[in-house]
């Protein structure tokens, strides 16, 4: 990675702030039953003053009422109602907007805003008690997180663990080498900035990531191997050496 230009995600303390919002309108949004229907959606979207700061902060709330199987807001959660103090303090709590981080390494925030934080202003505020696991906000040295889109396949039981089809392990490796290069490669950071009809913006990423794939197709095919083991992820030298190779000019 020496002399490689690689793109920095913003941090909650460096990105653009997300405005606050009325806690009520959190209120409604936490109330829309899953699946969402769009006309749940819309009626939500008429009342509210931001619809992106909205969304974000309840965002917010929804990863932390997910967290380590919920157990970060317990105390403050009796089924799906939630203490109102949660969106009370949603509304205005420090929170920045990071973008899509899809794929992050050692030093990037995993969150916009400080859960532990978060919490600790709940128990102040409401007075009742909590014991729970420090949040890593950070990626730990030497660690990666990536995100792959999963489609069910049919006849499938719920939480039944099926094998991995040649055709799943290539779509799960062409996502994770798609985010590696866009992260990385200097061709795909500077089309980004380019000035240019969409369309051309397409075209021009399309080939240079087709010549990325095609320059180091050893390591593509180790990690579509390596997606074939459902029980585990690929390994830390393969995607560390395309991590390298994508940061070097075509």
């Amino acid at each position: 990675m020496a002399n490689a230009s690689i793109h920095n995600f913003k941090t909650y303390a460096e990105g653009e702030p997300v405005p606050p919002v009325d806690p009520e309108e959190l209120k409604r949004r936490w109330k829309i039953e899953i699946p969402w229907t769009r006309e749940a959606l819309e009626a939500a979207w008429q009342l509210a003053a931001d619809i992106s700061a909205g969304s974000n902060r309840d965002g917010m709330i929804r990863m932390l009422v997910r967290y380590n199987q919920g157990h970060l807001l317990a105390p403050w959660r009796h089924g799906e109602e939630l203490h109102e103090a949660v969106f009370r303090i949603a509304a205005s709590f420090p929170l920045r907007y990071l973008g899509p981080n899809h794929y992050m390494i050692a030093g990037d925030e995993r969150f916009g805003f400080d859960p532990n934080a978060f919490v600790q202003r709940l128990i102040e505020e409401t007075g009742i008690s909590h014991v729970w696991k420090p949040v890593q906000t950070k990626i730990p040295e030497g660690g990666r997180c990536f995100f792959i889109w999963k489609s069910s396949r049919p006849n499938a039981n719920v939480g039944e663990r099926l094998p991995t089809t040649e055709r799943e392990a290539k779509a799960k490796a062409r996502q994770v080498l798609w985010y590696l290069w866009k992260r990385f490669s200097p061709s795909g950071q500077s089309l980004s900035k380019k000035e240019l009809p969409t369309e051309v913006v397409s075209e021009m990423a399309a080939t240079s990531f087709a010549e990325f794939l095609l320059n180091n197709i050893d390591l593509v095919r180790q990690l579509e191997d390596a997606f074939m083991d459902p029980q585990h992820v690929p390994s830390d030298p393969i995607l560390s050496e395309l991590e390298r190779r994508s940061a070097l000019p075509l």
